[in-house]
């Protein structure tokens, strides 16, 4: 289908404003002053007077039977209506899309293999306002998974997690959104060093096009894969689809947006180990000097020394906690991970859920990386299919109270239990949505006093499904 010129050329304007800065984005950090969002690019809700916000969906298939079936989810936290432009970009054929109403206090989702079918899609939405949200919420037969959608494109992505052993495949998928052409380059670093593949130096991706890479045909059987592009010319947005087969012990799949730049701190506000789960953290220095790293650990029970790791350059260093005395099986915690010498890091967090645990799944996520005051998660599910959680973690000084909010089909409905719940200096709150409400489709809105980290999680009750990632932070 033919796009209009006024709407590329809205596209384009929406792209520029969001990248350059013009939309006011500041987010108060309690432990890196004046950061904003843009300081980090990390996704964002434009505010409530923007005009216009745009986001980049990709990650997921578009056929029957895929391995991540993907829907983009819309959740407008404001007071007035707005219209989507959903538009699909199939990795064979061409573009096409389709138009959505999201009412204030609602949620909408478009299912990317109803507009347009191919063995994988990426999205393009543009609504005509702020104060929403956008995720990429994938199904399949390997389980569940939800990854925030970029709300600004970039030159450079880093993933620190990756596996392409016989039982794992790791998927790429570049998301050039743009009219002009995008040249980039992959750098890669595994148990074997790094390498610079010559097929992936120099590749291109089309204007207004994906690109699927599979990094096992470059870096084969490989147990631990990070993974850096940079484009020469051009931005675009890079998630990652990891998928196990089962035939290694592990099975699911997962979903999750690349980070655009190294950084001094890394939240993660869930952490539990215990029979048939595991929790590892994956530190990728992708610069040409040594890293120093320590990882706080804030447990709900007890108190734990800092763990302190040196990450060669161009090289990755996992922890896996399941190894460290120090963080007790059972014990809930949310981890702060700092760089203490100024080289900055990627840190991803890996959760493994399997027999005896309850929940079958995984998970591989970045880490937060900003405080905020109002946060916004679109894809959710809170029945007895599904158990939705909620942590809230608060880095700062001082204590900060926090309150939940359903958006229900137009009405804000606050959840009676958590209104006004405290979270004590350094500490953090975890919170079952079932236990207030039950819905098959729940976005919700935290807001809090203080700046704090929400991490949203999903865990399917009958058979695979594990999706966890931070919620998307909400200007204003």
């Amino acid at each position: 289908m033919r796009t209009p010129l006024r709407r590329l050329s809205l596209t384009v304007l929406t792209a520029v404003l969001v990248a350059g800065g013009v939309l006011d984005r500041t987010v108060e950090d309690p432990d890196q002053t004046g950061l904003s969002a843009l300081d980090v690019n990390v996704p964002m809700g434009a505010p409530a007077s923007a005009r216009s916000s745009a986001w980049y969906c990709s990650g997921a298939t578009a056929s029957p039977g895929g391995a991540a079936d993907g829907s983009v989810v819309l959740a407008n936290a404001g007071d007035r209506r707005l219209t989507a432009v959903v538009t699909v970009f199939p990795s064979q054929g061409e573009s096409r899309s389709t138009t959505v109403a999201v009412g204030p206090a609602s949620r909408a989702a478009v299912r990317l293999a109803d507009v347009a079918t191919a063995p994988h899609a990426s999205a393009l939405v543009e609504l005509d306002g702020g104060d929403a949200v956008v995720e990429m919420a994938t199904t399949g037969p390997l389980g569940d998974s939800v990854s925030a959608c970029a709300s600004s494109a970039s030159d450079q992505w880093f993933f620190a997690e990756g596996r392409t052993t016989r039982d794992a495949t790791e998927l790429l998928t570049l998301f050039n959104p743009f009219p002009e052409d995008a040249v980039v380059d992959f750098a890669f670093s595994s148990e074997e060093g790094q390498s610079t593949p010559q097929a992936l130096t120099g590749l291109a991706v089309r204007g207004r096009s994906m690109t699927v890479v599979n990094v096992g045909e470059y870096v084969q059987r490989r147990e631990g894969v990070a993974s850096r592009i940079s484009a020469r010319t051009g931005r675009l947005v890079v998630h990652r689809l990891q998928s196990y087969d089962g035939n290694g012990g592990r099975a699911g799949v997962s979903v999750a947006l690349g980070s655009a730049s190294e950084g001094d701190l890394w939240y993660f506000p869930e952490g539990l180990v215990g029979d048939g789960r595991g929790e590892r953290f994956q530190v990728f220095n992708p610069s040409t000097e040594e890293a120093e790293v320590e990882l706080l650990l804030t447990l709900e029970a007890g108190e734990a020394e800092p763990l302190r790791v040196t990450v060669p350059r161009e090289s990755r260093v996992t922890v896996d906690a399941a190894n460290e005395g120090r963080i007790p099986k059972g014990v809930g915690h949310a981890v702060t991970v700092r760089a203490t010498n100024g080289v900055g890091v990627v840190v991803e967090r890996s959760i493994d859920a399997g027999s005896p645990a309850n929940r079958t799944g995984i998970s591989h996520m970045p880490g937060g990386r900003l405080a905020a005051l109002r946060w916004a998660a679109a894809a959710g599910q809170a029945d007895d299919a599904v158990e939705e959680w909620l942590v809230i973690q608060n880095p700062g000084p001082r204590p900060a109270s926090f309150s939940v909010t359903v958006l229900a089909d137009g009405t804000r409905v606050p959840l009676d239990g958590l209104q006004n719940v405290e979270v004590a200096a350094g500490s953090r709150r975890s919170v079952r949505v079932a236990d207030t409400v039950k819905r098959p489709a729940a976005s919700v809105v935290v807001a809090a006093t203080g700046p704090v980290v929400v991490e949203r999680d999903l865990y399917r009750t009958k058979g695979p499904g594990v999706a966890m990632g931070i919620a998307v932070p909400l200007r204003g």
